[in-house]
């Protein structure tokens, strides 16, 4: 099952869009928004009859797929030219990013800072503690006295 996301859907339309799928995923594109989705997400979403009438009027386009791929998940010829822009060629279109340029560090001059000489202690007044007044822990004992 090949789950990578390729196949970009994006909205033409002049107002926001939403799609959802037989699995009742939504999907929401605002105005010119493109989505990246997965073959099985785009096969979900055409199988789902009111998807299927907003790709119809034309306000959503399936980009980056072949039309055999578009054949095979069970569409006409007359909807895969209404729903995707196919490229003469009908190749998916592989997206390279460019390599970024080489980073060069640049040595950089490490200068040590003084720290501050410390003055030195003063005598200064100490308070002495005093003994904390010790708790009794022993248990208060009551006796019963006995009448004769």
């Amino acid at each position: 099952m090949n789950t990578e996301r390729t196949i970009i859907l994006e909205n033409v339309a002049e107002q926001p869009i939403g799609l959802k799928d037989t699995l009742q995923r939504t999907y929401r594109l605002g105005v010119g928004a493109k989505i990246r989705i997965s073959e099985v997400s785009l096969q979900d979403i055409l199988d789902y009859p009111a998807s299927k009438v907003i790709f119809a009027e034309g306000l959503v386009k399936v980009r980056n797929i072949s039309a055999k791929t578009l054949y095979n998940m069970g569409l006409t010829e007359k909807e895969i030219a209404k729903f995707a822009e196919i490229t003469e060629e009908e190749n998916v279109v592989v997206i390279t990013e460019k390599p970024y340029d080489e980073v060069v560090e640049e040595e950089e001059e490490i200068i040590p800072v003084e720290k501050p000489v410390a003055k030195p202690a003063t005598a200064t007044k100490t308070t002495a503690k005093k003994p904390a007044a010790k708790k009794s822990t022993g248990k208060k004992s009551t006796t019963k006295k006995s009448s004769k």
